[in-house]
């Protein structure tokens, strides 16, 4: 980024890779493109001042990227656009190019003044006025040929009382991919710059618009325009005319962006770029919605200015405010400008009669709404003579003149009694003298110093008038704000089964603790557990104080549930049934368990319309099922977890049995892998099975398993464990397509309200960002799996009826929530009853079982093995030949089916896998650990043999290929530099059709680039390139990848970060390369002497890989999964004092692993020297070096087994 200015964000130290704080001039450019080696420059996003210079970079051969700057030229010089608005037959207001005075006159003679004057090349209006006589012209046209000597100035005929619309637009060859149009509150005359923009346009004929789209087609065709372009039009009775076209993004473009929810500079930025857009997406604002833009002045920070808007642009800054309408949207955006708006007095001093007649219906209305108006003696006779009461101010005196202090308009402005200004000048347009001051400057010189409010133009002051005497509330709304991430909303969602430690004991805090977490999470309903770890929901008095605990105490609305144990069975009476929502069978070990004969009673007795949760798992959990679907009731598992369970459970759903279930969020995203000392978690096989069953599971839960987690890894826990962290997870799943926000809604609203009858909730939701990434913030102390970490979705606004009580991180909740237990089933009418008058179940009606023809139910549960078998004959179907059990070793390996990305392939750069080629390859590596560990070798190169042709030292590369090729059968034949032909002065290209002859392949390390390709062109057998300079290093690369995913579970998620020699490091080149297949965050760390080239990380970032450079480790090593470290080649450079001065530059030691993950790794491709401390080797968890060479050797087994076998 080159920008000079320190108040744009582009100037921000973390907005840009590296910043160049430079005057943007062809020399400062030309310098930058070459030290930076840049593959373009994008000139279209700074402005005018880079269009000027774009023709010169392009003389000297710099790459622009998008539009040609010829055609840029074409746009910017009058002469050449006026041509070319002519050619196409699209209307321009008459100019003449100026070459002397007595010309200028000439034409102002003929097309009649006013008229306005310009140079070409213009920036920010900067020497352009309005003029309206010749003696003006005279005075003023100096000034403006003294400006920009270099262009012609032009004379512009001015069309007065005419509107202007502005244009912004993005085209791909000339054709239009997106526009946006926007219509100005000011009339022509006002820079855009200054103007006050309003996005839909409120006020435009259809005719109109129609004719501005086809003249902004036409114009982006002419100009082949590949970018953004903004256009300016007059439009007058229908009768448009081009101001001017500027090919580069006009200060509208972030506007426009975020009024439509459509990012132009995005598409802007991919066009030019030669990414793929998908033309016009879809807007879908509502009729109700209207963004302004108004400008921002800083005229109270410049002494004497004076504060009118005119073709000069003024403004410092602009804001832009939503709303229902243009009223509302107007009046929100100017108090964001700061100014206060007026309850009572406001002063008009209004110069021309035209004015005065159009400012008498606002007038009128102000005084109707009771507003007070003062007014300068023709101001205030005029409204006075109009029935509208004025009083009248004396305006200033020349001299010591005494006023009386009730008509002074300067005490009025003094003492603030005046809290509104509207000062309409008179059209003086010519530039005003320094010395010249009249006597409404003055007054409004004073607003200024005072601090009033002070509206200068007709329009705005019409349309604040008209949005004063509405009245409006201007309460903050959701149509206030807009993100350029991806926003969505669900309804209040469902925390089913939320865990509460001590629902039952009194004076619990833990039930208001789960419900705030559960509004910062996203869920306005919880559905509590009855059972806690302390106590449980069991019985009436258990009941009561669970009631005592949530009641005035919850955040969001609550249901209780009551829990069956081995002896309460005549303890959940009627009343009980009727005051919570659902039965809860555990098998949790929290409390006593049932038997068969205790679960069968338990639900013969329970409410027909109240439904039944277990949280059995196998085997109990096909007992369960069984008795269930004995009594012909629905049940709801929860937090299922195993791949038996759920495949039990599809079986009883493809019976059509009454069956839901819910899986909790931790058992989708966490696994044994992820936290070896667990066992509460699922296996990696029992996640899969769960995502494969996505079609079966009907709810998500949050459950116990995060409280469970916290306490087996000794971490503090808390009723908010897991709550938060919930929609996060679930959200990243989204961003990685494996579930869409319809699942999300079906499984956390539309399931839940249905299995557990939950009444509807009337203005609740919940709005969530995604493509955001954030820090999780977790709002307790106790212990997450995401602590430390981004998530990609986050929680952004929670609403319960109507009102906000979460946004943005900050909880605005208070015990608000209603207890649902019995609102859903009609039976708060037995809720109300004496709780001394419960009695048994007598009075409900029981289901009617017709007796099953088996051998009786024993009364334990070992029954569960002869009800399995029941489901024996359906439970596992015939499996397609793909899944069939994998065949003994021998017979698996003893081909290997032809990859056509591999088989008879030269392997010369990463470059050319795909993404499923490197996952096939690392299934095969697998295979090939499995089998060299349980039998050491595999004959599947037998016969084979390999050729090691090594022009550089090597250890390892040279060892791993040679212990492949053996292990799998083969022989190699080793060929050095500087024991073969080579010292003779053979060629590259001899000796590798020498070694063709006699091997099947060849493995090459060559010092020069592209060194492997060249032998590829002679050989005809494989070449595998181990190295060519500091070019690539394609199989290191592999194994680096395949190291990550052995030691972390996966590659994706991960903040990978290289350090060391960057530039030289052909490992980290391929590395990078290859890592654009994955989900993750690069950090490039080294000396400015060693970074990475150029063309690496515009590749990273293309990719759409987060990309931080920086030269101190610390800066990044929080954030590191991996931390893989570079040797400082001392070959690759020219001078021992070079390398000497870099080569020391970073150590790895424990300080530094102190300060990283606990769960960090250290990769190092080695040969090392001093860059790790070999202390480090010591810590066998992080230090992964040595492990990464024995990785190595399975995946280059699997390489040259799928380029031989």
């Amino acid at each position: 980024m080159v920008n000079y200015n320190p108040e744009t964000v582009s100037t921000d130290y973390d907005e840009a890779d590296r910043l160049y704080f430079e005057n943007i001039s062809l020399e400062t450019v030309l310098d930058i493109y070459d030290v930076e080696k840049a593959a373009g420059v994008i000139i279209s996003m700074g402005g005018q001042s880079p269009n000027n210079i774009a023709l010169p970079l392009h003389r000297e051969n710099v790459k622009i990227f998008g539009t040609s700057p010829e055609m840029i030229d074409t746009a910017e010089n009058r002469f050449k656009f006026s041509r070319l608005l002519d050619r196409i037959h699209v209307d321009q207001p008459q100019w003449k190019e100026l070459s002397s005075f007595d010309d200028a006159r000439a034409f102002c003679d003929v097309v009649g003044y006013p008229v306005l004057v310009r140079p070409s090349y213009v920036l920010s209006g900067a020497a352009m006025n309005v003029v309206s006589s010749a003696d003006d012209l005279h005075n003023y046209l100096t000034q403006a040929t003294a400006v920009s000597r270099d262009h012609p100035v032009v004379i512009t005929k001015y069309i007065e009382e005419a509107k202007e619309i502005e244009v912004d637009a993005v085209a791909k060859d000339g054709k239009l991919v997106m526009h946006y149009i926007s219509e100005h509150i000011e009339n022509a005359g006002v820079h855009s710059g200054d103007a006050t923009l309003v996005l839909p346009p409120q006020d435009l004929d259809p005719e109109t618009v129609s004719r501005i789209e086809d003249a902004t087609a036409k114009i982006g065709e002419a100009l082949n325009v590949t970018g953004p372009y903004n256009i300016q039009f007059l439009a007058k009775n229908n009768q448009i005319k081009v101001i001017e076209c500027n090919l580069r993004a006009a200060r509208s473009f972030p506007f426009v962006s975020k009024v439509t929810g459509v990012d132009a500079i995005e598409m802007a930025t991919k066009v030019m770029l030669g990414i793929h857009v998908d033309p016009y997406p879809v807007i879908d604002l509502p009729s109700d919605y209207v963004g302004v833009k108004v400008p921002q002045f800083s005229f109270s920070r410049l002494s004497g200015a004076d504060p009118v808007l005119g073709v000069e642009m003024a403004s410092t800054g602009e804001v832009a405010c939503f709303g229902k309408d243009k009223y509302e949207a107007y009046i929100k955006a100017l108090l964001s400008t700061g100014i206060v708006l007026p309850r009572q007095n406001i002063l008009l001093s209004i110069g021309s009669f035209k004015e005065k007649l159009e400012m008498l219906p606002a007038a009128q209305k102000l005084v109707a709404a009771g507003f007070t108006l003062f007014g300068t003696s023709g101001t205030a006779d005029f409204f006075n003579e109009h029935n509208v009461p004025c009083k009248y101010l004396e305006t200033l005196q020349e001299g010591d003149v005494d006023q009386k202090t009730e008509y002074s308009l300067t005490q009025h402005l003094a003492s603030n009694v005046i809290e509104l200004y509207i000062n309409l000048p008179s059209k003086n347009r010519y530039r005003r003298p320094a010395t010249y001051s009249t006597k409404g400057y003055r007054t409004r010189r004073m607003a200024i110093d005072f601090d009033i409010p002070l509206i200068t133009n007709v329009k705005c002051a019409k349309i604040l008038a008209e949005a004063l005497v509405r009245r409006m509330s201007l309460d903050v709304t959701e149509v206030d704000s807009k993100t350029s991430h991806t926003t969505h909303f669900f309804p209040g969602l469902v925390n089913i089964c939320a865990f509460v430690p001590d629902i039952a004991i009194p004076g619990s805090t833990d039930i208001t603790g789960v419900s705030k977490a559960s509004v910062c999470g996203g869920f306005t309903t919880a559905l509590l557990s009855p059972i806690g770890l302390h106590s449980s929901i069991i019985d009436d008095p258990s009941l009561t104080i669970a009631q005592k605990n949530a009641g005035g105490a919850s955040h969001c609305n609550y249901s209780l549930s009551v829990a069956a144990t081995g002896d309460n069975t005549k303890d959940i009476t009627e009343e009980i049934a009727a005051e919570v929502v659902a039965l809860y069978i555990p098998f949790n070990g929290l409390v006593t368990t049932l038997s068969i004969a205790g679960i069968s009673s338990q639900i013969q007795r329970w409410p027909l319309d109240k439904p039944i949760v277990t949280d059995a798992k196998s085997p109990h959990l096909a007992s369960v099922l069984l008795l269930a679907s004995l009594h012909s009731r629905k049940i709801h598992v929860t937090s299922v977890s195993t791949k038996e369970d759920i495949q039990l459970i599809r079986l009883s759903k493809e019976r059509k049995l009454g069956v839901t279930c819910d899986v909790s969020v931790y058992s989708l995203f966490f696994d044994q892998l992820s936290f070896s000392s667990t066992t509460c978690l699922p296996t990696k096989e029992d996640q899969d099975a769960l995502w494969a069953s996505l079609d079966i599971i009907d709810a998500f839960s949050v459950g116990l398993l995060p409280y469970q987690l916290a306490m087996e890894l000794g971490q503090e826990t808390s009723p908010r464990s897991g709550v938060e962290e919930t929609l996060p997870l679930l959200l990243s799943a989204v961003e990685d397509k494996r579930l869409t926000f319809d699942d999300i809604k079906t499984r956390l609203y539309d399931n839940p309200v249905k299995i557990f009858n939950i009444p509807e909730q009337p203005q609740t939701k919940v709005e969530v960002v995604v493509n955001r990434l954030t820090p999780f913030r977790n709002k307790s102390k106790c212990w997450s799996p995401l602590q430390g970490k981004s998530v990609i979705g986050t929680v952004n606004r929670v609403l319960i009826q109507g009102r906000t009580v979460f946004l943005d991180g900050a909880s605005f909740t208070s015990a608000i929530g209603r207890d649902l237990s019995s609102a859903s089933f009609g039976l708060s009418k037995l809720a109300d009853r004496d709780r001394a008058s419960r009695g048994s179940f007598a009075s409900f009606p029981k289901p009617s079982v017709e007796p099953m023809q088996t051998t009786p139910l024993p009364s334990s549960l070992p029954v569960t093995r002869s009800i399995t078998d029941t489901f024996a004959n359906v439970a596992t179907p015939p499996l397609p030949n793909k899944y069939a059990p994998p065949a003994p070793s021998s017979a698996l390996l003893s081909t290997v089916p032809r990859h056509p990305s591999f088989h008879r392939r030269h392997i010369l750069s990463v470059k050319q896998f795909k993404h499923q080629d490197i996952h096939d390859l690392f299934d095969l590596a697998q295979e090939m650990r499995v089998q060299v560990e349980r039998n050491g070798m595999i004959d599947l190169l037998k016969g084979k043999v390999l050729c090691t042709l090594f022009y550089e030292p090597s250890t390892r590369t040279s060892s791993s290929f040679e212990t492949a090729m053996k292990r799998l059968g083969g022989e190699v034949v080793q060929v050095t530099a500087n024991t073969s032909s080579v010292v003779k002065g053979e060629t590259i290209a001899d000796t590798v059709r020498t070694m063709a002859c006699y091997t099947d392949a060849i493995v090459i390390r060559h010092p020069a680039v592209g060194s492997a390709q060249t032998a590829a062109k002679f050989s005809p057998v494989p070449i595998l390139n181990a190295g060519d300079g500091i070019g690539e290093h394609p199989t290191q690369a592999l194994l680096d990848v395949f190291t990550i995913r052995s030691e972390l579970g996966t590659v994706n998620g991960r903040t990978i970060t290289l350090l060391g020699d960057l530039k030289n490091g052909r490992t980290v080149h391929s590395l990078v390369t290859l890592l654009q297949f994955y989900s993750v965050r690069l950090n490039f760390v080294s000396p400015s002497l060693l970074a990475m080239p150029d063309s690496i990380v515009s590749s990273a970032r293309r990719a759409g890989i987060p990309v931080t450079i920086c030269e101190s480790l610390d800066d990044v090593l929080e954030d590191t999964d991996v931390l893989y470290v570079t040797r400082v080649q001392k070959e690759r450079f020219t001078n021992e004092e070079e390398w000497q001065s870099v080569a020391s530059s970073y150590v790895v030691n424990h300080a530094v692993l102190a300060r990283a993950k606990p769960d960090m790794i250290v990769m190092h491709p080695l040969p090392r020297v001093n860059e790790i401390d070999p202390d480090v080797d010591f810590d066998a968890r992080r230090a992964v070096y040595f492990r990464q060479m024995r990785y190595g050797l399975f995946v280059r087994m699997a390489l040259l087994a799928s380029v031989l076998s």
